[in-house]
């Protein structure tokens, strides 16, 4: 059953990227932050040598940088709908056990629309954990220590490649 209404709820889709693009759509929903960053947290979870999602800071990282001129609006409104979606086919999800949230998760990913969505995520979740931290991720360089890697020389000091008035 819930399959059937997250396919409904997909399908809603083309009609509300209109009121999107209007600015009708809160994108500081914090309901659709929530669900977003349970999802990323479960995509990304704590390992035995990696960070979590909330430890290296996806979602900090989305919501300092989605109003930057360069961040796709597309991209911004895509994720939020389909956090939308997610949440009206799954609306215990937030609540649900451990185990219970990564079944979720794979039903999400047996459709185009959920594997797409999902996709997403992750894309802008690995973004977030190997970004400088100037942009917002990758807190304390946790994700670079986790992976042993050396930043390269010189680092931003500003961010978005403006000038500091040198």
């Amino acid at each position: 059953m819930h399959r059937r209404v997250f396919l409904v709820n997909s399908s809603l889709f083309s009609a509300t990227a209109l009121l999107n693009a209007k600015g009708l759509f809160d994108a500081k929903n914090s309901l659709l932050w929530s669900v977003i960053e349970e999802v990323l947290e479960i995509v990304f979870p704590k390992t035995k040598h990696m960070p979590s999602a909330s430890e290296f800071g996806a979602v900090d990282y989305l919501l300092k940088n989605i109003n930057h001129k360069t961040f796709d609006k597309d991209d911004l409104n895509y994720l939020l709908q389909g956090a939308k979606d997610f949440n009206s086919s799954f609306p215990k999800f937030l609540k649900a056990s451990l185990e219970e949230k990564n079944r979720i998760i794979k039903q999400v990913s047996q459709n185009s629309y959920g594997q797409n969505w999902l996709s997403y995520l992750i894309y802008y979740g690995i973004e977030a954990m190997l970004s400088d931290p100037i942009y917002g991720g990758n807190k304390n360089q946790i994700a670079y220590e986790s992976l042993k890697f050396q930043a390269g020389e010189p680092r931003p000091k500003v961010k978005y490649g403006k000038t500091d008035g040198l």
